[in-house]
């Protein structure tokens, strides 16, 4: 559960562990970490700084099939459902998001509310580039600011968590560097480890530092907290 800085030998397509590391030994920067380069990705931020394009506009390639176009949320059940319009208001859980090329990097782009969002995991290391906002975000063993403009590295195997409590809201240009095909990936959530052991204390670890740092108890029990900043952001949104 170690969580300073250290190599991570990292795979194409490589597949989860069970046991994950704690946090990312990276921070949040103003310049794109060399494990993210990726001419495509670099293509969408430059049109996005140029204000060429924004969420609504920013259009998916041809490896992203009809059905899959659009904008996607979760329903209170966890099933992946269409957000009518790309609104927010039709996104139960206040986020959604757009696949945007899925060979031969996976890429999608996000938008959302504040909103709690569960820890997680997967084998593949992920990138992400803040198009809009401010969130907290995992970072090299406790929670930092990811600021509008700002990139940062995920590798494999590692638990990564990023509340929206701001009532700005946030959204992120996400990518897999080296991975693509996402109907490939696996992710690992506590329920998937359940009775493992050091997977369950890493994840205990994480709810540690989110309790220290946000105040947030473990993801499921903060409805209230958000619930208020919601209900500010809306108030923002319609003036």
């Amino acid at each position: 559960m170690e969580h300073g800085h250290f190599i991570r030998e990292q795979q194409p397509y490589q597949q989860a562990i069970h046991i994950p590391f704690v946090s990312s030994p990276y921070s949040p920067s103003d310049t794109m970490p060399e494990e993210c380069k990726n001419e495509k990705v670099e293509a969408y931020i430059k049109e996005w700084e140029a204000g060429a394009i924004d969420f609504e506009t920013i259009a998916s390639d041809e490896t992203i099939s009809a059905d899959r176009q659009g904008c996607k949320t979760f329903d209170k059940d966890g099933n992946i459902v269409t957000a009518e319009q790309c609104n927010l208001d039709n996104a139960p859980v206040g986020y959604i998001w757009k696949e945007l090329s899925d060979w031969p990097t996976t890429i999608g782009i996000t938008n959302g509310k504040p909103s709690d969002h569960s820890p997680h995991f997967h084998g593949q290391p992920e990138c992400y580039y803040a198009v809009s906002g401010r969130a907290r975000t995992l970072a090299d063993g406790e929670y930092k600011w990811m600021e509008t403009g700002q990139y940062f590295y995920i590798p494999g195997n590692t638990i990564h968590n990023t509340p929206i409590e701001d009532p700005a809201g946030f959204g992120v240009l996400y990518w897999y560097p080296k991975n693509g095909h996402f109907d490939g990936f696996k992710y690992y959530w506590r329920d998937d480890v359940k009775y493992l052991r050091p997977a369950e204390a890493a994840f205990d670890e994480v709810d540690q530092m989110r309790k220290a740092a946000l105040g947030l108890g473990p993801y499921g029990s903060n409805e209230a907290y958000f619930e208020e900043r919601i209900a500010k952001y809306n108030k923002q949104h319609a003036e």
